[in-house]
């Protein structure tokens, strides 16, 4: 007896949501899907796109049958130059140092003061100061953005009158420096008063600038000058200072101290230009120092700032495929490959650690560097990377492609990553109600039916050989069988006593049923006897 398996043939559909089979005859049917739909990015469907950290860094979008990821860099420059006469330049005084000079004012030249401090009139005077201040407004928000290069030129120049004897007058005049004449070494007239005044370090003018905050929490020096042979009297006597530049601060320091002071507001803080003086005072108290004209003629303070990528930052491209449903679904492969390229390999010196990171329903996968990514469409793996174990059934099966930024890094412009060719395929087999429901019943009737059938083969068996024939002569067909033997067969023979009683004792047995049991009581009824019945008795009794 054998068990007949039909072949079935089945077509499927699939929607939104999951695969619905239209079964037909068969027994296993295997099925090759592609899992996702506008794999090629025709438009704008089916992709849902999504972003981590900071949201402004990143966007994701399809153009040109691309899936495209961009990451926002961003320029620019502030450059401060304009005359210092323009009216952004406003004066204060000095807080360490409150005295003013004796003029100060703002020309078409610059920023100029001038001042003389008679060391026997007045010993207060001797330290003025005076600062020009201006608020500086960025053109962006510099929260998200660093600044990646500086430039600082401030110009000066000084007129003083040198050490040594003014005539008619009986006083010693001017700015000291070491290396000054003494009394006797003078190209001029010898002088008759006493010696000239002596000093420790002498005479000095500080040009500088600062930058802070608007609140001034940080202050910051970017650039100095402290003169050294203004005013020396000797064979190379020094009275001017023609146009010169403040000496800065490094690059690397500068740019710590823009960065910093735009911490506490992202878009404004404060340059300071400002002259002090340092007037020595004298053994003699007879000293005059004279600052003709000290002048602070221009500023050129350039900043570059650069978009700031924050570590971290994600977006990513995500579609929901259909689901796998049934008991009897058997998934034999998963399959997933797609192209990738980036439009400015700079990005591989910027943030070498970057990546394109794989999920299937939110389970990490895989990842790939884009310092690998070119100019080009490549396959992101070669023959596709087998996703088999990550297929999971009754669930939508959903594939995200993800850019993952690693590092923080500025970024000057724009850098997309594109996707193109996505192929993700599952291959599994549907087994069907014959494949395991169709066999088992089989199996039960197979095994019913072999029961049956040798029930019935042995019956027919018996009857053919014992069963057709009458009891006497199956019992004579026995004892025939016996003949052959050496020993005789055992006879029973039953004794008259034996044989009589067993007789009784059936007939017994048939009338025991009607003696069982407690005898039925009966009660008598009494009848009035009639006149006939009377005189009957009497008579019988007579």
């Amino acid at each position: 007896m054998g068990v007949f398996i039909s072949n079935f043939s089945s077509k499927y559909h699939t929607n939104e949501d999951s695969i619905t089979l239209d079964i037909q005859p068969s027994s296993e049917i295997p099925y090759t899907i592609p899992w996702l739909r506008n794999t090629n990015f025709d438009d704008q469907s089916e992709w849902v796109s999504s972003k981590e950290g900071d949201e402004s860094d990143v966007d994701a979008f399809i153009s040109n049958g691309l899936g495209n990821y961009i990451i926002h860099g961003d320029s620019g420059l502030k450059r401060i130059d304009e005359p210092l006469n323009n009216g952004e330049w406003h004066e204060f005084n000095n807080p360490e140092f409150p005295i003013s000079p004796d003029t100060n004012s703002t020309t078409s030249a610059g920023l100029e003061i001038s001042h003389t401090w008679d060391e026997g009139v007045d010993q207060t005077r001797n330290t003025p100061s005076i600062h020009w201040k201006r608020n500086i407004r960025m053109p962006v928000n510099m929260s998200d953005y660093i600044i990646t290069d500086a430039f600082l030129e401030v110009i000066f120049n000084a007129s003083v009158t040198a050490n040594g004897t003014i005539p008619n007058a009986p006083q010693i005049g001017g700015i000291e420096r070491p290396g000054d004449y003494t009394d006797g070494d003078h190209d001029i007239e010898p002088r008759t008063f006493p010696e000239p005044p002596q000093f420790a370090i002498g005479d000095f003018a500080t040009f500088y600038v600062l930058i802070s905050d608007l609140g001034n929490v940080n202050t910051y020096q970017i650039a100095e000058n402290i003169t050294t042979d203004l005013g020396r009297d000797n064979n190379t006597r020094v009275t001017h200072y023609h146009d010169s530049a403040l000496d800065p601060v490094p690059k690397n320091i500068l740019l710590s101290y823009l960065n910093s002071v735009l911490e506490y507001d992202n878009r404004n803080f404060t340059i300071t230009l400002g002259i002090d003086l340092y007037c020595e005072d004298n053994d003699y108290n007879v000293d005059i120092d004279i600052w003709d004209r000290l002048i602070i003629r221009s500023l050129n303070l350039t900043i570059v700032y650069t978009k700031n990528i924050d570590q971290y930052t994600i977006v990513s491209l995500e579609q929901a495929g259909a689901q796998i449903t049934g008991e009897n679904i058997r998934i034999d492969e998963g399959l997933l490959n797609f192209d990738y390229m980036i439009n400015n390999t700079m990005l591989s010196n910027l943030s070498p650690n970057s990546e394109i990171r794989l999920f299937i329903n939110d389970k990490y996968l895989e990842k790939i560097k884009l310092s690998r990514a070119t100019d080009t469409l490549q396959s992101a793996f070669s023959g596709g990377i087998d996703v088999t174990s990550f297929i999971t059934k009754d669930i939508n099966i959903a594939l995200k492609i993800q850019v993952y930024l690693r590092d923080e890094f500025g970024l000057p412009e724009d850098i997309i990553i594109s996707i193109d060719n996505v192929f993700f395929q599952i291959r599994y087999t549907v087994l069907l109600a014959d494949s395991f429901e169709e066999p088992f019943i089989f199996r039960i009737m197979l095994i019913v039916a072999c029961i049956a059938g040798l029930c019935t083969g042995g019956y027919l068996v018996a009857y053919q050989r014992f069963l057709k024939y009458p009891k006497s002569v199956r019992k004579v067909r026995k004892y025939r069988k016996t003949l052959p033997r050496k020993n005789e067969p055992a006879v029973s023979i039953t004794t008259r006593e034996s044989s009589f009683k067993k007789a009784y004792e059936k007939e017994l047995h048939i009338s025991s049923s009607f003696l069982k049991g407690k005898p039925t009581p009966v009660t008598p009824i009494s009848k009035p006897l009639k006149e006939s019945d009377k005189s009957k008795n009497k008579s019988d009794t007579t």
